[in-house]
């Protein structure tokens, strides 16, 4: 590898700037103290257009470009290694499949803190002993100075060296004294050493030895032990296909552990509303400290911390959500990703809109690593492409020890509406908590929309109270008396009269979260209820203390959104009600009946998982809606076989991608006119898929934008990532109607609102 002083003390370096006109390499001189020192993948400091950045060192440039006084790097990053070259590379990749640019790629490698130098890596002091005759100083301090020799007794019985920290908590503050004096007197020497701020420092972990396998564990772990034996060039990605409770998280751990015996790193991901101190106890009850955790819920500092862990080859494991598959691991041996569908393994902002499934995808092909995929209720995309052949499909029809999965009633709310019924809860529903509850077993009521009432409405002139920010209804919230915005955080007191008409004929419609924790509240008084939901999870470790309270049965019913219905794994749990499960169903989406299904199967999933059989009882106004009917019966082929007809149809993925161009602005006309210039400049760029489109989004405005948008379809998405940058560089920037108007690029989308 040629370095840089090799190519007359040239570099090229990519810049961390969001910027037009940054997407590409710039070059740099070396400084004499670099000279023969940079290596692809390390992180520098530039200066760029009258400041520093930070900059990623790709290789060095064979001539400077003509025509410019080139700049020197300013510097090394201090305390960051560099990134193995597979990650650049994986960088690239995103970059070009997502419609994004290189510099924004590459802040996925690095922390932010880190990135900005926000934190640093923290040491602390260790001392080691200096003197030869141990036991005869000792002896002549223990009259004239005992807590001397106290101190030097006891760094003879750790191994003659001892962390400051350590020292302290043993033998009291009052030793810091007595420490000074042995320091200065030569007895001591002083070191410093790596302080790590880990989250888990409190926790007592039990070791755990492996259960028995069940038979179809046992056929699906050799599937996956055949395939991580195999060339890479032959190697299938494994689905597996397990109902809820089949015991889908004991196989990821056997295979890892086939992995580290094979000398390989795994990344395992998690959807973030899964990361639960129960699923991350499971990893660490089997494989102790050699499990690194990468999640929002982290400290700045702890994430820096398991970060640098990583990269220094500390651990051979990564538990984590999304952005975990950026880990920087060298010799990935295996990708996991627990509850392949979940909608939040797709980025939405900022750029680039990653999918982490399809990245882990592209990940494991440059390491010769398996990818390994999991879930009750697979997307569509991932088991049309194990129908194809495309992965290795593997079954767990059934849950461990054979325990049934619970029973699934439909409660039609039309129904109950007619039989004068005006509750938020059915007949059935409550008649199956009065049973659960005299029966001191638990429940769980799901619901996704938070707060009280999901919308106050006027019977004047049928306007509801909007917010002003964004062109959607705002959610009361009871226990803080106010009207809140979901999508922008705008709040607002309740009007006693209509904004738009003026009438007091005001109604309160709807329930979220809050109404049926108080609906509960009042109907079984002494009943113990938990509400989980963003409003009671805000601060660090509220999920954790709700969670572990619901465990040790100090709580009756649970209730949430959808942060409860996976993941969650509670052996007394016998009934799980859906309160309504219209609210996925009536998305403007393609996606809403597969939402639904996965939702309603998933919740569903949560009850009987231990010696007593479960029940659950689901509220719709949509009895006979396929999908709801194909969930009732837990039967995921037939939901499969209706919905891929119709995506077939209407040319839906996986038979077509989509790309999702949003034009947004404070000037709605503006924003109208760049639209249609964005249709035109495709057009006339030779973009060949079908466009639909330019028309306002279904969320017409949201943090006080205007947003029209444009849906591209077409069978190749690399070929229309290509046509799109193509037709864009082709217009040079004219397609704007004004400089406020921005537009995002959502490749292969998960909605379209």
């Amino acid at each position: 590898m040629r370095t840089a002083m090799e190519s007359g003390e040239l570099a090229q370096v990519a810049v961390d700037v969001a910027a037009e006109g940054t997407d590409r390499l710039f070059t740099y001189r070396v400084p004499p103290s670099l000279a023969g020192r940079l290596t692809p993948g390390q992180w520098v400091r530039v200066p760029f257009g009258g400041r520093r950045v930070v900059g990623l060192y790709v290789g060095p440039a064979d001539r400077p470009p003509e025509g410019v006084a080139l700049k020197e790097i300013a510097g090394l990053l201090p305390d960051i290694p560099p990134i193995p070259a597979p990650l650049v590379q994986l960088a690239r990749w995103t970059a070009d499949r997502y419609l994004s640019t290189f510099p924004a790629a590459l802040r996925l490698l690095l922390p932010t803190e880190a990135r900005r130098q926000e934190v640093r890596t923290l040491t602390h002091a260790r001392y080691r002993l200096n003197v030869d005759d141990v036991e005869g100083l000792v002896a002549r301090l223990r009259a004239r100075a005992p807590r001397q020799a106290e101190l030097l007794e006891y760094l003879a019985r750790t191994g003659g060296e001892a962390d400051r920290v350590q020292i302290l908590a043993d033998l009291g503050e009052s030793i810091a004294g007595p420490i000074r004096a042995a320091l200065q007197k030569g007895w001591l020497a002083e070191g410093r050493v790596v302080r790590r701020r880990d989250p888990f420092a409190d926790e007592q972990v039990v070791p755990a030895p492996p259960p028995v396998l069940t038979p179809e564990q046992e056929q699906a772990l050799e599937s996956i032990r055949q395939e991580l034996l195999a060339p890479p060039a032959f190697r299938q990605p494994v689905l597996i296909h397990g109902v809820t409770g089949s015991g889908k998280t004991e196989l990821y751990l056997r295979a890892i552990a086939l992995v580290r015996e094979m000398g390989r790193n795994a990344i395992c991901l998690v959807p973030e509303i899964s990361l639960t101190p129960q699923m991350i106890q499971r990893f660490r009850a089997r494989f102790g400290g050699d499990v690194a955790v990468l999640h929002s819920a982290l400290s700045p500092g702890e994430r820096y911390d398991e970060w640098q862990r990583i990269r220094r080859g500390e651990v051979s494991i990564v538990v984590g959500a999304r952005s975990a598959i950026f880990a920087p691991f060298e010799k990935v041996g295996l990708i996991i990703i627990d509850e392949e569908h979940e909608q939040s393994y797709k980025q939405e902002a900022p750029p680039p809109a990653y999918h982490a499934r399809e990245v882990a995808a592209e990940r494991a092909r440059l390491e010769g690593a398996l990818l390994v995929l999991g879930s009750a209720t697979p997307a569509l995309e991932s088991f049309h492409r194990a129908q194809r052949g495309a992965y290795r499909l593997v079954t767990l029809a059934h849950r461990i020890d054979n325990r049934p999965l619970p029973p699934v009633t439909l409660v039609d709310m039309r129904q109950e509406l007619r039989a004068g019924n005006r509750s938020i809860f059915s007949r059935a529903l409550v008649e199956a908590l009065d049973q659960t509850l005299a029966a001191r077993e638990q429940a769980i009521l799901f619901l996704n929309r938070r707060g009280y009432n999901t919308f106050i409405l006027c019977r004047s002139c049928g306007e509801a109270v909007r917010c002003v920010n964004c062109a959607v209804a705002m959610t009361y919230h009871l226990g803080d008396d106010h009207l809140a915005c979901h999508y922008c955080g705008y709040t607002a007191p309740v009007p006693s009269t209509c904004p738009t008409c003026g009438s007091d004929k005001i109604r309160h419609l709807g329930a979220g979260t809050e109404r049926v924790e108080q609906e509960l509240q009042r109907l079984y008084p002494h009943v113990r209820v938990a509400r989980m939901d963003v409003d009671t999870t805000r601060r660090k470790g509220a999920h954790a203390a709700i969670l572990r309270r619901f465990a040790n049965r100090e709580v009756d019913v649970l209730v949430g959104t959808q942060m409860i219905t996976k993941g969650l794994d509670f052996p007394g749990v016998t009934l799980v009600g859906v309160v309504l499960a219209d609210t996925t169903l009536n998305l403007p989406d393609f996606r809403a009946a597969e939402r639904t299904f996965q939702l309603v199967t998933q919740v569903a999933g949560r009850a009987g998982r231990g010696d007593r059989p479960g029940r659950v009882v689901v509220q719709t106004y949509q009895p006979d809606h396929p999908a709801l009917l194909a969930a009732a019966e837990h039967d995921y082929g037939r939901f499969f076989a209706e919905e891929i007809r119709f995506r077939e149809e209407l040319d839906y993925p996986p038979f077509a991608h989509l790309i999702h161009l949003v034009v947004s602005g404070e000037d709605e006309a503006a924003v109208a006119a760049t639209a249609r210039n964005v249709h035109r400049v495709l057009v006339e760029g030779g973009f060949r898929g079908q466009i639909l489109g330019p028309a306002p989004a279904p969320l017409a405005k949201l943090r006080g934008k205007h947003r029209h948008h444009l849906v591209l379809k077409g069978r190749d998405p690399l070929a229309m990532v290509r046509e799109v940058k193509a037709a864009f560089a082709a217009a040079r920037g004219k397609w704007r109607a004004a400089r406020s108007v921005s537009l995002s690029v959502d490749v292969d989308p998960m909605s379209i609102l």
